[in-house]
């Protein structure tokens, strides 16, 4: 595997005739990764930035792009509860089959729903500055490097307060590390956890997105070795930084 640049190639959970097994498999799979690898706690730490200054009187408004089976948001609105606030999420999802799983997965928690859009659309469907928060987890990876930055902006554009992509680092080590994390599992989850790798990001890179889009106040930080998240946030909102 050359892992010098970004290969985008497509994965198998990206066909729409994916099977249902092939695809409770994957989010088995990625329910695991965000859950120990980082994924609810990026989207946890900005959670936590924005709870302390929140009204009480108004539930924090949350979008979550290529959602999956909504995992992300059903973890970020256990975590508000958690803080005695209200949340209202809503995820992003086109993958018929995907689609069907996560509104599964969401019908006992009337604070999240997840609707057939999509997320190039989103602002033309929700308006400019229409959630407080708009985050991407793992989905950004699946696209070339200019709808990456179509994206950002779409996503700042979106954004009231601030926005989080959390993704995947691009190295060897990851590299070598998914393939250990995956034997064993079903050849779906083995072929597109391999491919997520190189489809990943460095560091470096992110910076360079990020600067080419001309993200306010952006921050770039590792959540364990394999994840980054990238967040920006709009100016004057005086909250906590780290």
């Amino acid at each position: 595997m050359n892992l010098t640049r970004r290969t985008v190639i497509p994965e198998r959970l990206d066909d729409p005739s994916a099977s249902r097994e092939e695809l409770e498999a994957s989010f088995r799979f990625i329910r695991i990764v965000n859950r120990r690898l980082g994924g609810v706690a990026a989207i946890e730490h900005e959670l936590a930035r924005l709870v302390p200054a929140w009204p009480k009187d108004r539930p924090l408004r949350m979008l979550d792009l290529g959602t999956g089976v909504a995992d992300l948001p059903l973890a970020a609105a256990a975590w508000v509860d958690r803080q005695g606030l209200d949340i209202e999420c809503v995820g992003l999802e086109i993958h018929p089959g995907v689609l069907a799983l996560a509104r599964e997965a969401i019908a006992a928690e009337p604070r999240v729903s997840v609707l057939d859009v999509d997320a190039r659309e989103a602002v033309d469907r929700f308006g400019i500055e229409s959630f407080d928060l708009v985050h991407a987890g793992m989905f950004l990876h699946h696209l070339q490097d200019l709808e990456v930055m179509t994206m950002l902006a779409t996503m700042s554009r979106l954004a009231r307060i601030s926005l989080v992509w959390n993704d995947l680092v691009r190295s060897r080590f990851n590299a070598i590390a998914i393939r250990l994390l995956t034997i064993g599992r079903h050849p779906t989850v083995r072929f597109d956890a391999a491919a997520s790798v190189s489809k990943g990001f460095t560091i470096r890179e992110v910076r360079g997105l990020a600067e080419r889009v001309g993200l306010p106040n952006p921050r770039v930080r590792k959540v364990f070795a394999g994840r980054f998240t990238l967040v920006s946030t709009k100016p004057g909102l005086g909250l906590a930084r780290g």
